[in-house]
Parts: C-alpha cells; structure tokens; sequence
C-alpha cells in the first residue's frame, strides 16, 4: 500500500520544510474553515465532477471540525496545496490507514498501490454526506450557481481553497481546496491516537514523492 508517512506527519507540526524533487519547500498551515458534519458520514471528491459521492467507511460524532491544508512552495514554484485535513482531535496519530469506503479493503496492495479519489478539474474538497444528497437532486440552473459559486470562491481565496455554504439555514458547507499539481487521483488516510480514536483524515496530493 502506498503512505507518504514524512507527508502524513507534517501534520503533527514538527515539519516546516521538507526536501521535493524541485528542492527544499517550506510548509505552511492554513485553516479554512469549519466543516459541519450532519451525518458524521465524510465525502472527498472533485466539487464539480463528484464522480466519488460515497462516504467513507469511519464515520464521527456529528459537530463541526476545523479544515487545514498545508500549503508548500520551492524557489522556483508556485505554491501548491500539499495535503488537505479534518482534525477531529489534537492528539498526535500513531497509526495511519488508508481510507476506504464500506467494502473496500487494502490488503494484497503493492507497495505503490492505493484507492483515492479522482480529479478533474484541479480541486478536491470535504463535505457531509447530507450534503451530497442536497447535490444530487439540484436541477441544470442549480448546478450551475453552484459551480461558479466554487470557482469564485478558490479564484478569490490567496490560497485557493473556500468554506461555501451550501444549505445556508442550517449551516452545511462545502470546504474546498485546490488539489497539488491539478488532476489526478490522490488517496486519503485515516490518522489514530494512541487510544485508538480517529484524530484526523488526511488527503496526499502527491506534491512531495515518497
């Protein structure tokens, strides 16, 4: 199974720079909002493909849970959004797996393997599954107010990533992000405390090899 453990632990804060093929870049955090989580139940997708609409297997308490990216830059690079997370604790993980919808299993994996998410369209994003389900039955005119609404967002934002709202009298949101180098598909682990509690899901867009 393919994990980037030095990119997976940049979230425990104790990595500022960190050597890519393009040279030593420096590793910024930066808080985009709060994801609300109705359900409980997470999605990651590409916002305007959501080829992916499953939720993932581990599911949380239902509350809201602060979205970071961590955004990187070398000398003669743009910056890029190294990795994307939901910190459900402040606990450091002790375990990392790979996330997988119900039925999914990484066993027999080689080395280089992994399941992920596919993008299309150079963004990746978190939400509720309530929201997929808000999604799903918005008609043509709908879907295209929703759309732009997101690219304005990310257009406007200095990091390119957006808390939107979605359902604006109960508060589900939508936080996006851009997704590394564009498109791709990039894999999403699970990061457990010492007590074996879910501290955080993590997104790699693959920036930094392993």
């Amino acid at each position: 199974m393919y994990i980037n453990l030095d990119v997976l632990n940049i979230t425990n804060g104790n990595t500022h720079m960190i050597d890519t093929e393009f040279g030593r870049m420096n590793i910024e955090k930066i808080e985009v909002g709060k994801l609300k989580l109705t359900t409980g139940k997470i999605i990651a997708t590409d916002p305007i493909l959501m080829y992916d609409d499953e939720s993932y297997s581990e599911h949380v308490k239902p509350g809201e849970y602060t979205v970071n990216i961590y955004v990187g830059k070398t000398e003669n690079r743009k910056t890029q959004t190294v990795i994307s997370e939901i910190r459900f604790n402040d606990n450091v993980p002790v375990k990392w797996e790979m996330a997988l919808l119900e039925g999914e299993s990484a066993k027999g994996f080689g080395i280089d393997e992994f399941m992920g998410y596919e993008v299309e369209n150079g963004l990746g994003c978190f939400m509720d599954e309530h929201v997929m389900e808000i999604l799903d039955v918005m008609d043509e005119d709908e879907l295209d107010n929703y759309e732009n609404s997101i690219r304005d967002a990310v257009k406007n934002s200095d990091y390119s990533c957006a808390d939107v709202k979605i359902d604006k009298s109960n508060g589900n949101n939508i936080i996006v992000f851009a997704s590394g180098w564009n498109d791709g598909t990039f894999p999403t682990y699970y990061g457990f405390d010492s007590k074996n509690k879910l501290s955080r899901l993590v997104t790699d867009f693959m920036v930094i090899e392993a």
